[in-house]
């Protein structure tokens, strides 16, 4: 995409420069996906040729600033660049407008070679790149935009970086900013940090500075709330735990889920994005950090001392929910952290008391394509129940109830999850003398649950199971 940005550059009169993160990662020799572009006049103009010539989307984001978006999709890759019109009278006057130093650098668009000697860099975000510092570049980077919050410990955590003295002030004194930022890029910006190898570490960093408790208030309620046994935890140090188990099961490459026996599959599922805009690891960590914000709620002390969470899973829906729409989550995503924390127990219920054929079968019901991820789910939870003292027995139910769940989801699915039903409404009706309604669905979800456990396998069989079924259950 830089290839292509830059032969097209090479055809314009107009000075361009690369800024931002875009230099700063061809310098660390990252990979880079989004390309920064500052335009010395008319830059959505700029943006939109380039959109028509390369068939891409364009957009502008903010118009009042000059400042336009390209996306890029050819289907396996997915690219940004964003062209943004020169503030102040020269390159170095755009620079002092950034919020950190290490991003306070430039470059010609069509002319630099990768050179550091040849970087624009006048506020020595080169020194401070290779000090693995993070300077801000004024007192007043976090009142112009309170997203840099976030984006500060993003920063230290995808670099290596550590704030300096001057700028650990700052997050201070300014977090509570955060609490009124724009919701999507504050979600865009956690979502990133919670997808950080060393996502543990990160989270501290957050709550260091008093940032996770403005984005995500039903988080801070978890701190200090205790649990019995096993847990070793509380409920704050559990839930970021099992975030970072999450991120164990990750670089494992899912080897540790089923006993390695289905890694390939479980990666492909977790790097897909049928949500769109985040992976399914991604939902899955952020998942693990709101499974039990239901807890401080429902939690009681029996006359043994035992200390219990009645309801918790229940409660955790109703505060989550308000949570993700406060931040931005698509309705799809919404449902599916709602699905995951709704049945988060099941697999580990599941796994101390059996799971028969129907109990399978009403798990994925349930959860549908959630299933899995709700299984890791409990995998991830058990980890951060136990730390490193995870019981063998346990580890070993959990996993065979994952090879079953993970052997039918993915092997026999037409078979045990979802069947092609052998019947549909108006034959059921018809058969049973039915008016539409509920009933006629109960009827439905009664033979597929039949076939999935190889009761009926032909019409026939499924429509006299739904009359013995029917006269059994009395007529419903």
């Amino acid at each position: 995409m830089l290839e292509r940005l830059r032969a097209f550059l090479r055809t314009r009169a107009a000075q361009t420069y690369l800024v931002g993160g875009t230099v700063r990662d061809l310098l660390l020799g990252r990979a880079i996906h989004d390309v920064d572009v500052v335009v010395a006049g008319d830059a959505s103009a700029l943006a939109r040729a380039f959109a028509d010539e390369i068939g891409a989307a364009f957009y502008v984001m903010d118009e009042s600033f000059d400042v336009a978006r390209v996306i890029w999709d050819s289907g396996t890759t997915r690219a940004l660049v964003d062209f943004a019109r020169l503030r102040g009278q020269d390159i170095a006057q755009d620079l002092q407008t950034r919020d950190f130093t290490v991003n306070a650098m430039a470059a010609d668009a069509v002319h630099w070679q990768g050179a550091a000697a040849a970087v624009i860099d006048p506020l020595n975000g080169l020194d401070d790149l290779a000090a693995k510092r993070l300077r801000a570049v004024s007192d007043e980077i976090f009142r112009n935009d309170a997203v840099r919050l976030a984006r500060a410990v993003r920063l230290e955590t995808e670099l290596n970086l550590v704030a300096d003295d001057a700028t650990a002030a700052l997050l201070r004194r300014d977090a509570p900013l955060l609490a009124h930022a724009p919701s999507e890029r504050v979600r865009d910006e956690v979502m990133r940090i919670l997808s950080a190898d060393n996502v543990l570490a990160a989270l501290r960093r957050l709550d260091a500075f008093a940032l996770l408790g403005s984005i995500l208030p039903e988080v801070e309620a978890l701190r200090g709330v205790t649990q019995s046994p096993p847990h070793i935890y509380d409920v704050w140090e559990h839930s970021l735990r099992a975030v970072a188990a999450a991120a164990e099961t990750e670089r494992a490459q899912y080897a540790d889920l089923a006993d390695g026996a289905f890694a390939a599959q479980l990666a492909a599922h977790f790097a897909a994005r049928p949500m769109g805009g985040y992976t399914r690891g991604e939902m899955l960590r952020l998942t693990l950090l709101l499974h039990d914000i239901g807890k401080p709620a429902t939690r009681s002390v029996e006359p043994s001392g035992r200390i219990r969470f009645l309801g918790h899973a229940e409660q955790g829906v109703a505060l989550a929910i308000p949570a993700l729409r406060r931040l931005r989550f698509s309705n799809e995503q919404v449902h599916w952290v709602k699905t995951i924390i709704a049945n988060h127990l099941r697999p580990i219920l599941l796994a101390q008391n059996g799971m028969s054929k129907r109990a399978m079968y009403r798990f994925f019901r349930d959860t549908g394509d959630a299933g899995v991820d709700t299984a890791a789910h409990a995998w991830c939870d058990q980890r951060a129940t136990y730390g490193d003292a995870l019981p063998s027995a346990v580890a070993a139910a959990q996993q065979t109830v994952m090879t079953r769940m993970f052997e039918a989801y993915f092997n026999a699915h037409a078979q045990q999850i979802a069947p092609p039903p052998l019947l549909n409404g108006n034959e059921v009706m018809a058969h049973l003398e039915l008016a539409p309604g509920p009933r006629v669905r109960a009827a439905l979800e009664a033979a597929l649950e039949a076939q999935a456990l190889g009761e009926i396998t032909t019409r026939d069989e499924a429509l006299a199971f739904l009359k013995t079924h029917w006269a059994d259950e009395q007529k419903l």
